[in-house]
């Protein structure tokens, strides 16, 4: 099944530069669009921080022709949903719903991207939304130990602060800053659109000719900052917490490192990424030190990551970061049956992405526009398949001996 998916894909490229991946699945009853652009904190400098998620927040809130209401009423009578978001170097338009509105669908998706109001109603009240949310960030504290994590191992990356932005930085940006914003990330060679599901596609082809073939290419965006080494510190507040909580890590393969990536993906997952994993049953079930504890790898653009969790009394602060360490370091000697069941819960989580034609169009044009190529979902299983445990080993061999960064909240009072 997935070779005949992979068989029925189109990619095709216009003069401008726009990349649009076609894939028909005429036994669907759905129609998904999906559009990745480059932006986020990895292309803002100090004074833009946020300007991304602010711009993608407001973008929905009306357009040109429609205030937001009236706008959110023609998507829903179509049966259909649209999203906006953006990461540290991502960020999508996704719209989906019934395939016989296909052409209504894209109708509203093209409005959007081309006529955005960006009222400065709209914008402050997003503005104020994203504020909001930053405040509450330290309310979480499992969410607030990652944040002094990232701190501590990015410095001042662009990476080490939240994809929200910051505080200062969003209160001063205005509208005209958005609409300067909008104009260099929604140019045609910065635009990679997958659409999937029941549709003719020549006709949709035609479309996207007509719509957007006539937008006018400029010069990409660039990271504003390329060169980094980990900051490896220690970061650790007192905060009103009943229990400590610490997230441990180094540095690993970035996204655009195949193999090195896959290993660390099949590795996290044997350390913390699932019920029976090695933090779970060394941890919490033999030692009943923690009630919450896992593992995350994070593969970016560039700097990227892998980490341990986890949440305890206080009072077993140095014998968890203790047990921490030496898992990293133990798992260099993995053995073929744990493995190989790490592999095949990676592998089941995957092909997920194919289960839907929403979630298929956005691996389609993720991968396609951070460099990896449309097909990589079909080399990232096969590669999978074949890999060993003795490859794995040796990829992650590379990396653990690294000095660890951490970052933790404590209690107040002990």
């Amino acid at each position: 099944m997935m070779q005949e998916i992979k068989d029925r894909i189109e990619k095709v490229v216009l003069k401008n530069g726009l990349v649009l991946l076609l894939l028909p699945i005429p036994e669907s009853a759905l129609f998904a669009v999906n559009l990745c652009l480059h932006l986020g904190n990895l292309f803002e400098n100090d004074k833009e921080r946020g300007i991304s998620a602010l711009m993608q927040e407001a973008i929905l809130k009306g357009t040109t022709k429609r205030n937001t209401i009236e706008f959110n009423q023609a998507v829903e009578r179509l049966g259909a949903a649209i999203r906006s978001s953006s990461n540290y170097f991502t960020g999508r338009i996704a719209m989906d719903g019934p395939a016989n509105k296909s052409v209504e669908i894209l109708k509203l998706f093209f409005e959007v991207i081309k006529s955005p109001a960006f009222r400065k109603e709209e914008v402050d009240k997003e503005k104020k939304f994203l504020v909001g949310l930053l405040r509450s960030l330290d309310d979480d504290p499992l969410k607030a130990a990652f944040h002094r994590f990232r701190r501590a191992f990015f410095g001042n990356h662009p990476y080490a602060f939240p994809t929200l932005g910051e505080e200062k930085s969003l209160q001063i940006l205005e509208v005209e800053e958005i609409w300067q914003w909008y104009r260099k990330i929604f140019v045609p060679n910065n635009m990679v659109v997958s659409v999937v599901g029941n549709f003719d596609g020549a006709r949709v082809r035609k479309i996207f000719e007509d719509e957007l073939g006539g937008m006018i290419p400029r010069e990409k965006l660039r990271p504003t900052r390329s060169s980094f080494f980990p900051a490896s510190l220690k970061i650790v507040d007192r905060r009103e917490v009943r229990d400590a909580w610490v997230v441990i890590g180094f540095r690993a393969p970035g996204i655009l490192e195949k193999e090195e990536r896959i290993a660390f993906e099949i590795m996290n997952n044997a350390l913390g990424g699932g019920m029976y994993s090695r933090l779970f049953l060394k941890i919490r079930e033999e030692r009943g030190l923690s009630y919450q504890v896992g593992s995350s790898y994070l593969p970016l653009l560039g700097p990227s990551f892998i980490c341990a969790f986890c949440g305890f009394p206080f009072a077993y602060f140095d014998a968890v970061v203790s047990l921490l360490k030496d898992e990293f370091r133990s798992l260099v000697n993995i053995d073929a049956e744990e493995f190989e069941e790490a592999k095949n819960y990676t592998r089941g989580i995957f092909l997920h992405y194919f289960e839907t034609v929403s979630s298929l169009a956005s691996l389609l044009s993720f991968c396609e526009a951070i460099g990896l190529g449309w097909d990589f979902p079909w080399q990232y299983e096969a590669t999978l398949r074949r890999f060993t445990v003795e490859e794995a080993r040796t990829i992650y061999r590379r990396f653990v001996d690294q000095k660890e960064s951490m970052g933790a909240v404590v209690p107040v009072v002990v």
